[in-house]
């Protein structure tokens, strides 16, 4: 057992040091928003943004550039579709990089992306299984029970079965038992 623990604790340092976001490129230090606006590369006057939503809606690309020019703080927005990035050159003694960043973020609609909660892809993926497992024991059981009411009264009947077997000291049952009792009483309908 101690032997998993240390090679999952290997793992997951090596996972983390392999995973290390690269800051020398972002001079500037502008908070990059993973999936939304990217921060390639930041100099004083000048920031790179990786934006997949410039190649998904080229038309609303082509506004924020319009109007980020016309500002007159910003002196050009290149836009390049097949690499999804926008590289703005904008005057440092007129207006911040941040605020340039925010403002090609706001004229994009990711403002609304930007305030939700991050979700990992594991946990997606996590959560599509999940559904997929409820959905089949709803058909499995004509509406009867979802997988939440299914794992809870399984807990319950082996906590019941562990209490009847070695009575109340075996941590066992009241485990069992208390996790029953989480699942019922979470987030009824689905809800968390």
């Amino acid at each position: 057992m101690k032997r998993c623990w240390l090679i999952a604790l290997t793992l997951g340092g090596a996972a983390m040091t392999a995973f290390k976001p690269e800051q020398q490129h972002n001079l500037m230090r502008l908070p990059s928003f993973h999936g939304l606006a990217e921060v390639r590369a930041s100099l004083p006057g000048r920031i790179r943004l990786y934006m997949p939503s410039i190649a998904q809606r080229p038309e609303q690309a082509m506004q924020m550039k319009e109007k980020l020019e016309s500002t007159g703080a910003v002196r050009q927005a290149v836009l390049n579709f097949r690499t999804s990035t926008v590289l703005l050159g904008y005057d440092e003694s007129q207006v911040e990089a941040a605020v340039v960043q925010g403002a090609a973020m706001k004229l994009m609609g990711l403002d609304e992306a930007m305030g939700k909660a991050p979700v990992s892809r594991m946990e997606a993926g996590v959560k599509t299984l999940t559904e997929a497992v409820n959905h089949g024991v709803m058909q499995a059981t004509g509406g009867l029970l979802d997988a939440k009411m299914l794992a809870g009264c399984a807990l319950t009947l082996a906590g019941v079965y562990k209490l009847a077997a070695c009575g109340a000291a075996a941590p066992g049952a009241m485990t069992l038992l208390w996790w029953a009792s989480s699942l019922f009483g979470r987030g009824a309908h689905g809800q968390d």
